[in-house]
């Protein structure tokens, strides 16, 4: 099943990225009607209008009436199953969507494009989530030119040599950010995985995990370097022994790092484009795409 609005604290961070400063605004419904109520909580039309408000602004698509019901009826659910959850998750995306589009049309530009480069992926991740399926199904009927040609991008197999690679590529994800009983921010769930591709052949990786488990926050570290050889769409990287960090904030005395041993990696390669960016995309078993970034 879908982990449900984790991508409210992707908006929230590339709203952050931006500016470097935050609002709290909290949800106001508008003509409340109440759809369910569910553990002293309820879940208003005009709420999910809104919900719905925020992907039409940032898919820049909109859903027919048919999308709107289906839409409708997948929130209901969820709010029947976790109402507080739902509540406070809808009450988020309101409030970081409020602040985006009190920015300007560049900076709103920005914020779609960044978020629908993680988010959509995401959704393409997901097959068997109604939910995916249908935000993707709204997506794609507005971005139908764009998916054609990306496939005729991709449709070439090979990357070319090793300087086709050179740079610094990049994938994250954000997920749910925890918070202390007096509303304190503590951090986030959050990965970010890092390629540098030299000029010489050599490659320097970097990964970086976060996990939240109450108040307590367990990070996870990994660097190593290597060699790589590139035929067709065929990439090896040979590489060196890694330094491996494990750092509990609840279990100090049991945090280390240790050296992993040297290994060979064979990936399959390709470049797309995906909302007019070029990405890497490498496969072992699933497919990761990584965005260029300095």
């Amino acid at each position: 099943m879908m982990n449900k609005f984790k991508y409210f604290s992707i908006l929230f961070l590339y709203i952050v990225l931006i500016d470097g400063a935050t609002i709290n605004i909290s949800a106001q419904a508008a003509g409340r009607k109440v759809l369910v109520t569910a553990q002293n909580e309820s879940l208003n039309k005009s709420d999910i209008d809104k919900v719905i408000a925020f992907y039409e602004w940032a898919f820049s698509a909109k859903f027919t009436s048919e999308q709107r019901n289906e839409y409708q009826s997948i929130k209901l659910n969820d709010f029947r199953k976790d109402p507080d959850r739902t509540r406070k998750s809808i009450e988020k995306l309101i409030s970081n969507y409020t602040q985006a589009r009190a920015k300007n049309e560049e900076e709103q530009s920005r914020i779609r494009q960044a978020f629908n480069g993680d988010f959509v992926g995401q959704l393409r991740n997901l097959p068997n989530d109604a939910e995916a399926k249908l935000l993707l199904s709204v997506y794609d009927s507005a971005h139908a030119g764009e998916t054609a040609s990306n496939d005729a991008d991709d449709s070439s197999g090979s990357v070319g040599d090793i300087s086709s690679l050179v740079g610094k590529w990049v994938w994250a994800h954000t997920g749910n950010s925890a918070i202390s009983t007096s509303g304190a921010y503590i951090g986030s769930n959050g990965s970010r995985f890092t390629y540098q591709f030299m000029p010489n052949g050599t490659v320097e990786f970097t990964g970086i995990m976060n996990v939240m488990n109450g108040s307590c926050n367990q990070q996870i570290f990994r660097s190593r370097k290597g060699k790589v050889s590139l035929s067709g769409s065929t990439m090896t990287i040979k590489w060196s022994p890694a330094t491996f960090t494990r750092d509990f904030s609840c279990d100090r005395a049991n945090n280390y790092t240790k050296t992993l041993p040297a290994e060979n990696e064979t990936y399959q390669v390709r470049f797309k484009t995906d909302l007019g960016q070029k990405q890497l995309c490498m496969i072992i078993k699933n497919e990761t795409c990584f965005s260029p970034t300095k």
